[in-house]
């Protein structure tokens, strides 16, 4: 959580720092002209938050695909150890059914981590494009150093924001993978044990 505390702070820090500022001061011009060092500070703050994300995203899909890796092994040695002789009876059937449905709900899961299909799309880069035509271009005057980097700074914000949702999501999931994944190989388990 001491991303969650920088974040917090940030934000007390800022709502301080409007609530100093001058009356007679807008929040643009000249005032930001004067502090793009400050801005490229906000805006690498920001790009490392997203980094951050990103960094989290790809740890919990690395992690999920060896987890599952590591639960496909386990189930095939269980497996080979459960199927082996004639006896099958009743609760073979019913712990083979449950550990196939938890085999098929695990693999839901590790596709819903590996490529979530949400309204929203996990977002931590700009186009160059944009940026140019959009940002550079199309205003008169060439905004400063300053109010780029701001205007930069808002924005991954905002996307760190949106991102932080489906991130939320994805976390959820990922317990679930691992909650399945083990219940998979613990019936598999009383399965052999059983039939032992």
């Amino acid at each position: 959580m001491p991303r969650l505390d920088a974040v917090s702070k940030m934000e007390r820090v800022s709502a301080k720092a409007a609530s100093t500022r001058r009356s007679d001061e807008p929040p643009g011009g000249p005032a930001i002209a004067k502090h793009a060092d400050l801005y490229r500070v906000v805006y690498q703050e920001g790009q490392r938050a997203l980094d951050d994300q990103a960094g989290e995203l790809n740890s919990m899909r690395d992690r999920a695909v060896q987890f599952t890796a590591f639960v496909g092994a386990a189930t095939a040695f269980l497996v080979g150890a459960g199927l082996s002789g004639a006896q099958r009876g009743v609760t073979f059937y019913i712990l083979a059914s449950v550990a196939s449905a938890l085999s098929a709900l695990l693999i839901l899961l590790l596709l819903a981590l590996l490529r979530p299909q949400t309204r929203r799309l996990w977002t931590y880069s700009l186009s160059t494009k944009k940026l140019i035509s959009g940002w550079i271009e199309t205003e008169v005057p060439l905004p400063t150093e300053a109010d780029f980097f701001r205007k930069l700074a808002i924005m991954y914000d905002d996307m760190r924001e949106e991102n932080s949702e489906l991130l939320r999501a994805l976390r959820t999931w990922y317990r679930w993978l691992v909650v399945v994944g083990a219940a998979q190989v613990a019936v598999w388990a009383s399965l052999v044990w059983v039939r032992a």
